[in-house]
């Protein structure tokens, strides 16, 4: 409370709108877990490629980004076994719907929304045991749990 007559400097008061914002803003999840996910990617036996639709890649095990917005299919494959294909999917966070509830908390939730960073990845690991090839060259589809 600041008695009557008192008056803070002008340079404190013309920061204040500035640290309100950064202050909410910094629950929002685009700051804090960002617009991609880590998807960890293993396979038996090792050293098979995993592809996405968007052209990233790399070689299991490793850990491969992606969007959270969207729904991605995952395909691994390896000479001499069956290439997989893993649907991974984009859902709403229930971590992130709480941020309304802040102060400035529905502007952090629109921001979070628009930027992807409201929503989480299924799975977040994809483990997979690579059958021998045999002569019939479809790709087997694994259904999410």
């Amino acid at each position: 409370m600041i008695p009557d007559g008192l008056q803070l400097p002008r340079r404190f008061t013309a920061g204040l709108p500035l640290l309100f914002v950064l202050s909410t803003l910094a629950a929002c999840g685009t700051l804090a877990h960002g617009t991609k996910q880590d998807v960890v990617c293993i396979s038996s036996p090792a050293g098979a490629v995993v592809r996405t639709s968007d052209g990233t890649s790399c070689t299991t095990p490793c850990t491969i980004k992606l969007k959270r917005s969207k729904d991605e299919l995952i395909v691994i494959e390896r000479d001499g076994y069956e290439p997989m294909i893993f649907p991974v999917h984009s859902s709403l966070s229930k971590a992130n719907a709480g941020e309304v509830l802040l102060p400035g908390g529905l502007i952090c939730y629109g921001i979070d929304l628009a930027s992807g960073a409201a929503y989480r990845l299924s799975p977040e690991r994809v483990d997979v045991n690579l059958k021998p090839d045999t002569d019939d060259k479809k790709p087997s589809v694994v259904s999410s749990p």
